[in-house]
């Protein structure tokens, strides 16, 4: 009698070179948005919570918040390497290279999480000191940071492994982990921050406890996740001896990608510190502002999520008209869905700003952002998408043109001078005009990117 084959498990890659192109983005886009909702309510809640303890508390967060972002935009640099080389290979079928892409992401995320932790526990005092943190606010960041500068490889290996998931197609799991991870750290913060149910009251630090926590959680599923569900990560000797070629290529893409996304929240830094000029409630207020922008993204993120796999996938097989497709579906999805948030926004912004603090200065100042910024979201969340694109593409340096032109030679400049010479709703204003133009920009530019790399591959033929 002859003997059964064994049974092979198969890893839940899906092919997004055949099908319509619609249903791919769908199906890939609503487990990403249900989990992006909920890990933007994380901030949320947090927020929240933390604006309960007082104004003090919401400023400190106000400065925390960007210099963790500058942080997160490391990984989410190699995060756009791995997603664009692993889609590319995917769409060629090569098991084994996928692999070692993986595994050796998995490495360099380790070392670079390690190096994160140690410098920033050295500069936590120069770094807020010089952001125009004062004697108040101090004492609470320190307390926060001490504890949350121990959980960035629990940050940025579930960040890498979830791109290597959408790279093959799969985005459910990772959404799921999301949910999961925004109910734990509901349920903990007001036990760890207000002392529930005979659980210490922490405060502030009870805040990071929570994060760190939640954090731990999701490194460990997404961890568990690859090594046994994807088969994706190996610790053989072929991984190893491929190590520098594949970091090679993640980082072709991640390199530039890195410097896309640093600009972004380091200019945040520096628009804070102008903020800071006008007292720790302006702080509190631009804080509010940006944690209820952030919830109002969710969409455009997870568009962008979803593109940038799609496109590398289809690239790697040769297939533009399905790029182009995708292109004009997503484009006209950023502009309809950025017109209806900015109309919610503008009814419902003094009651949304009061549910975190309700001093009139606050409200005032968050309300005035949620007035004029929201205008540009159309165009700001087609950057986003534009920039996966790019990145898709294995051509990230228009990405990082892109968001220079956005951020650094529009928003920074143009908001320095309205607030000093005008005052900082006029500031706010800068910030949508600079969206906009970026968002028109990027719209032609990956227009005639994709328009040459066809006629170069047909010329090819």
């Amino acid at each position: 009698m002859a003997e059964e084959e064994p049974k092979i498990k198969r890893s839940p890659r899906i092919d997004l070179t055949q099908g319509p192109v619609h249903k791919h983005l769908t199906r890939m886009a609503l487990p990403m948005i249900i989990g992006l909702t909920a890990n933007m309510s994380f901030t949320f809640v947090d927020s929240y919570f933390i604006a309960q303890l007082g104004t003090d508390e919401v400023a400190a967060m106000g400065y925390i918040t960007r210099v963790a972002m500058v942080i997160i935009s490391l990984t989410i640099g190699l995060m756009a390497g791995v997603s664009s080389v692993v889609a590319r290979v995917a769409g060629r079928g090569d098991q084994e290279e996928i692999k070692n892409l993986s595994t050796n992401t998995l490495y360099i995320t380790f070392a670079l999480s390690i190096f994160v932790t140690i410098a920033g526990l050295a500069t936590i005092d120069p770094l807020f000191r010089a952001m125009g943190a004062n004697e108040q606010v101090m004492p609470l960041i320190r307390e926060y940071m001490m504890i949350w500068y121990f959980s960035p490889l629990f940050i940025m290996l579930p960040m890498t492994g979830g791109a290597v998931m959408r790279a093959l197609g799969d985005t459910k799991l990772q959404g799921n982990l999301m949910v999961i991870s925004a109910i734990l750290n509901a349920i903990l913060d007001p036990l760890l921050i207000f002392g529930y149910l005979g659980f210490p009251e922490l405060g502030l630090e009870g805040a990071a406890w929570a994060s760190f926590v939640t954090r731990f959680v999701s490194f460990a599923i997404i961890f568990w996740s690859l090594y046994y569900q994807y088969h994706v990560i190996s610790f053989g000797s072929q991984s190893i001896q491929n190590f520098m070629n594949s970091i090679k290529k993640i980082l072709h893409v991640g390199i530039p990608a890195t410097g896309t996304n640093l600009i972004i929240p380091i200019v945040a830094v520096l628009i804070i510190t102008v903020v800071s000029r006008f007292g720790t409630e302006a702080v509190a207020a631009t804080h509010v502002a940006t944690t209820v922008e952030m919830i109002s993204l969710v969409l455009f993120f997870s568009a962008s999520a979803v593109i940038g796999p799609f496109i590398g996938q289809n690239l790697g097989a040769g297939k533009f008209d399905r790029i182009d497709e995708a292109i004009t579906k997503i484009t006209l999805f950023c502009l309809a869905w950025g017109a209806f948030v900015a109309l919610i926004l503008g009814l419902f912004a003094p009651s949304i700003a009061s549910i975190f603090r309700k001093e009139e200065v606050i409200v005032s100042l968050a309300t005035s952002y949620l007035y004029v910024v929201p205008v540009s979201y159309g165009l700001y969340g087609l950057v986003m998408s534009v920039n996966a694109i790019f990145n898709s593409l294995g051509k990230p340096m228009p990405g990082v043109a892109i968001s220079c032109l956005r951020v650094f030679f529009l928003q920074l400049p143009l908001f320095y001078y309205a607030a000093l010479y005008f005052d900082l709703e006029t500031g706010f204003i800068t910030i949508s005009i600079s969206n906009a133009i970026a968002g028109i920009v990027a719209y032609f530019w990956v227009r005639s990117a994709i328009n040459k790399l066809r006629m170069a591959e047909e010329s090819a033929a």
